[in-house]
């Protein structure tokens, strides 16, 4: 009878530690930067699938996590109740991005940003006490944000593009003329979802370089043509041609 509980009891604790192996917790935040990877700690299964819900944030394939572009994304198992989340952190850090809030009021950005500096009936323009980026302008149509606009020191030219290409896809760009067309993206690479386009480009007439952010209305791809900036990169012209 003792030998019989005795197996019991050993039974019992083996089932216990396989019970323990098979539940062992994931970390859990990855964090990463652009490129980089990491395999998945704490897996018993090398045949578990994962899905990422945004795989332009991280992609995993045979448990390996890539870094894609700068975000948050949750990943999880398509087979049992594991999750996890994964960070890509930006290695450059030129502005804070402006308000991306689109349709938003006048009264909405004045809350968030304070008193501006110049305003019309269209534009809302504020100087900031960074270097990097010393004008934020916002555009409005029939009151609503159109598009936000950074007027960046042309001192950060040779890290803005990076600062941008570790956040959005690009879709344009050109060297000599260092202007570049940017897309934000979401969802699966292979039906992409797509919020709101990035133009880049320097101004010598006032001379910096122009970032501007614009809602794309289609939510799917879209060939850059078919984003015109033209609109704030006029606005700002006019709104810091007054103020000079």
């Amino acid at each position: 009878m003792k030998k019989e509980f005795s197996l019991i009891m050993l039974l019992t604790a083996m089932l216990t530690l396989i019970s323990c192996k098979d539940d062992a917790p994931l970390p859990t935040t990855y964090t990463m930067y652009q490129g980089e990877t990491q395999y998945i700690e704490s897996l018993t299964d090398d045949d578990l699938m994962w899905n990422s819900e945004n795989e332009f944030v991280a992609t995993i394939k045979s448990n390996v996590i890539t870094g894609q572009y700068v975000g948050k994304t949750i990943v999880k198992s398509t087979t049992t109740n594991q999750m996890f989340y994964v960070e890509v952190k930006p290695r450059y850090n030129i502005y804070e991005e402006p308000c991306l809030e689109w349709g938003a009021s006048k009264a909405t950005i004045k809350a968030k940003y304070g008193t501006p500096q110049f305003e019309d009936s269209n534009n809302l323009m504020y100087q900031t006490h960074s270097y990097n980026a010393p004008v934020k302008l916002f555009v409005f149509e029939n009151g609503e944000l159109s598009t936000s606009v950074v007027v960046c020191s042309i001192y950060t030219a040779d890290q803005l593009g990076d600062f941008l290409m570790e956040r959005y896809i690009p879709i344009k760009v050109d060297e000599e003329e260092y202007s570049a067309i940017l897309l934000h993206c979401y969802g699966e690479i292979s039906n992409p979802q797509i919020d709101y386009g990035v133009a880049m480009q320097y101004n010598p007439s006032i001379d910096a370089i122009l970032v501007a952010y614009t809602p794309v209305i289609s939510s799917k791809s879209l060939p850059s043509d078919d984003i015109n900036f033209n609109v704030a990169f006029k606005s700002i012209e006019k709104v810091l041609g007054k103020n000079n």
